[in-house]
């Protein structure tokens, strides 16, 4: 079997998986409707307040709905016993993971940047702005993803992994979160954006050369 032949395997699995347990994905868009429909009761109606707010809150609430997707990543596996055919299989391991984040990051982004303009409508945010807010959730969510591999893949099967997973990669998406926030703001305030775009950019192709990599060495060190 080719590398391109098992990617797509992968891919396909993920794929069909998340067709049939429409939890996977219906959870996260359902936690993201929680989280930025609260905030306007919590801050008032003042619409220039809920603006500049609604832009965090809303990118937050991605990030935090992405974030219920990490245990899927190896978790299953590991109780199903899966993941050993994985790490025995004679394709790069790395790749392997590749395919599975681009899967997992799919089926998690593209529901939540299509939601985002809609959920934007609770903070009185204009169109431009909840568009450019759906382009760098659309960025940042794969970049968490990436990242969230090398986490999941270090406590794997452990005790209290889903907390210490999200401890660990909160403080690493910091730099997407400024650069994606930051892009809205420019556009509210009639800037150009490009700076950003380009900056948030630049970090999702440095996780995506490294991360897999690097999940893909944890994966082999926490279960040997």
């Amino acid at each position: 079997m080719s590398l391109a032949v098992a990617m797509k395997a992968v891919f396909a699995r993920e794929i069909t998986l998340f067709a049939r347990r429409k939890s996977d994905w219906a959870n996260p868009l359902m936690f993201f409707l929680i989280v930025c429909s609260l905030f306007p009761f919590a801050v008032g109606s003042e619409s220039e307040k809920l603006k500049l707010i609604g832009i965090g809150a809303v990118f937050v609430g991605a990030l935090l709905a992405a974030m219920l997707a990490l245990p899927r990543l190896f978790d299953e596996d590991a109780k199903d016993g899966s993941l050993e055919h994985l790490l025995t299989s004679p394709e790069p391991l790395a790749a392997l993971i590749l395919a599975r984040v681009a899967a997992i990051s799919l089926a998690i982004a593209l529901p939540l940047a299509l939601a985002t303009p809609v959920f934007s409508l609770f903070y009185a945010l204009p169109t431009d702005v909840a568009l450019m807010l759906a382009l760098s959730v659309l960025l940042a969510v794969p970049t968490l993803i990436l990242v969230g591999a090398i986490a999941s893949a270090l406590l794997v099967s452990a005790r209290g992994g889903a907390i210490l997973t999200a401890v660990l990669v909160l403080p690493l998406t910091i730099p997407t979160l400024i650069f994606g926030a930051g892009a809205a703001l420019k556009v509210l305030f009639g800037e150009s954006p490009a700076a950003e775009i380009a900056l948030q950019t630049a970090y999702f192709l440095f996780a995506l050369a490294l991360c897999p990599v690097a999940a893909a060495a944890a994966l082999r060190i926490s279960t040997d």
